[in-house]
């Protein structure tokens, strides 16, 4: 295991030095070796620095899984820029206020991915990048936004190509200005700005340095014992937190190899693990519940994986016991974190039976402190109390971009961090989370605030009020379904509401369920009560708590 990094790329340099030729990437039909990857990512890093990149500079980035993602990554980190991910789901919408509220500077974007041109959606939002130099863009609507660098093949109006980019990097004319970059980066940096969607209907930035991210890949290196020659496949998206450090820090760290999935797809994801002999396998519950029922799972031989780590969602205790039984893994875990986490917050360790790695997120990391209060009082509560669930220590972020006023209400004066979600800490220290205060629906792992989605349904011209909650789904662990209350006079179906919402927003947040109702079961102060909508729903379409 890689030790001594101080920030992020220190990972790649050591990981060049210790082991040149070893397999880094595997992505579709190319193998790249830690030499060759550190070699390109030096000649992109170079390369924005010619454009003008600069530490502390943010970089909006909405790339699918990909090599270029390593490259983008870690050239940012040695320039100490701060990457800004984007959810390739986004719609314009979502894009655009990302955009604005993060300060982004530079944007490096995807140009088309399955029948998203997202080259288009920049256009639709700065129609003026089509008639600027690139690098030189003069935009009312974002008047920090300069440069666009597109990855793809053919070049487009305002923007840089990617690729020649990295090729304007090659040679030794910048390495100077390269190293004076490097050395004005600590660890005490911010290294990321990823978006969260918490208790308000808008998302919200949680910068995290470099120093946390590499205690995060550390503290899970060590606890779930990755081994040096170690191939992970990591079929998450490298725009969310889990996946992003998973895929691209953690290979490094152990000194293992990054088996790289464009998008999930269950049948390819089982491919790859026989064809690449893979040794670790993470994911999200809904990913494994997929793999399972493939009906290509009799296909593959699975005697490679040693380790597999599941996280983001409940863990059903049948599905845990599948993944041993029909996979022959010996060791499986079953992990907690959220962004404002650095990540990772607990994970159950090898050797835990599989009703506690299906009940509990087991134990913190080292570092990591955690308790649970009284919700009415704040009190801290004995083992085997319910209560809030709050977290202190490295893991948790300093506060919100540019919402000190959500940060005050969340990380308290003594630096607790109270995360809404409800759990139970047993007398050895293993935690059950056992419900959510906070008002956010978690599909697939993916996380949003339904307030997001009931202010876009009440622009439809036909509805008065709306309330939506999640509720339990086999496959994506949790769903939405919106109860809608109708204008006077108006009719509408289900799928009328459900078309409204697609295309505006990411398709995971589009409602899967739709009830029309003529009332609300309300608080005295008038506040909808959607945990009785919740069970309501629960029972009309005859579902199982979680």
């Amino acid at each position: 295991m890689i030790q001594g990094a101080t920030r992020l790329f220190d990972l790649l340099e050591k990981a060049a030095k210790e082991w040149p030729e070893r397999e880094a990437v595997v992505f579709k039909n190319e193998k790249v070796d830690y030499r060759s990857l550190r070699d390109r990512v030096n000649c992109l890093a170079k390369g924005l620095l010619k454009l003008g990149v600069r530490k502390g500079d943010k970089v909006t980035v909405q790339l699918v899984n990909s090599l270029e993602w390593f490259y983008v990554e870690y050239a940012l980190m040695k320039i100490g820029a701060i990457l800004v991910p984007i959810n390739t789901r986004y719609k314009s919408k979502e894009l655009e206020y990302i955009l604005r509220h993060s300060d982004a500077a530079h944007h490096i974007l995807q140009d088309s991915f399955l029948d998203i041109s997202f080259v288009e959606m920049a256009y639709e939002l700065c129609p003026e990048l089509k008639r600027a130099r690139p690098g030189q863009l003069n935009s009312p609507k974002f008047p920090l936004l300069k440069t666009f660098v597109c990855c793809g093949e053919k070049a487009y109006d305002g923007m840089y190509r990617l690729q020649d980019v990295m090729e304007s990097g090659v040679g030794f004319e910048m390495d100077s200005q390269l190293a004076l970059a490097e050395t004005s980066v600590d660890g005490e940096d911010i290294a990321h700005i990823p978006y969260t969607s918490g208790t308000t209907g808008q998302p919200k930035g949680v910068p995290t340095t470099h120093r946390q991210y590499l205690w995060f890949n550390f503290s899970q290196v060590s606890v779930v014992e990755l081994r040096e020659n170690d191939r992970l496949a990591i079929p998450l998206p490298f725009c969310h937190n889990y996946g992003n450090s998973c895929g691209i820090f953690t290979p490094a760290m152990c000194g293992g190899t990054s088996i790289v999935f464009e998008y999930f797809e269950a049948s390819e994801v089982l491919r790859l693990i026989d064809h690449e002999n893979c040794t670790v396998l993470m994911g999200t519950p809904t990913m494994f519940i997929k793999m399972m029922q493939s009906p290509d799972f009799s296909k593959y031989d699975y005697s490679s994986l040693r380790t597999v780590l599941t996280a983001a969602a409940p863990a059903p205790e049948r599905m845990i016991r599948d993944i041993q039984e029909k996979m022959g893994v010996r060791n499986l875990h079953n992990g907690y974190g959220m962004t404002e986490n650095s990540v990772g917050t607990a994970i159950t360790r090898i050797g835990d039976p599989p009703e506690i790695v299906a009940t509990t997120v087991g134990l913190p990391y080292s570092g990591a402190e955690v308790k649970v209060v009284n919700i009415e009082t704040g009190g801290d509560l004995p083992p085997n109390r319910e209560g809030e669930l709050c977290t202190r220590g490295t893991l948790v972020m300093k506060g919100y971009y540019k919402m000190p006023e959500e940060s005050a209400r969340l990380i308290d004066r003594d630096g607790w961090f109270h995360t809404g979600d409800l759990a139970v800490i047993d007398g050895r220290g293993y935690i059950r989370i056992s419900g959510r205060l906070k008002d956010v629906i978690m599909p697939g792992g993916m996380n949003y605030s339904p307030a997001e989605v009931e202010e876009l349904l009440y622009t439809h011209p036909k509805i008065q009020q709306v309330s939506i909650v999640g509720i339990p789904d086999e496959v994506m662990g949790e769903v939405s379904i919106a109860f809608v209350q109708l204008k006077a006079g108006e009719t509408a179906i289900q799928q009328e509401i459900i078309d409204f919402c697609k295309g505006k927003i990411a398709n995971f947040k589009v409602p899967k369920y739709v009830k029309f109702v003529n009332e609300y079961p309300m608080t005295a102060l008038g506040k909808i009560q959607k945990f009785i909508l919740r069970e309501q729903a629960i029972k009309e379409l005859g579902l199982c708590k979680n």
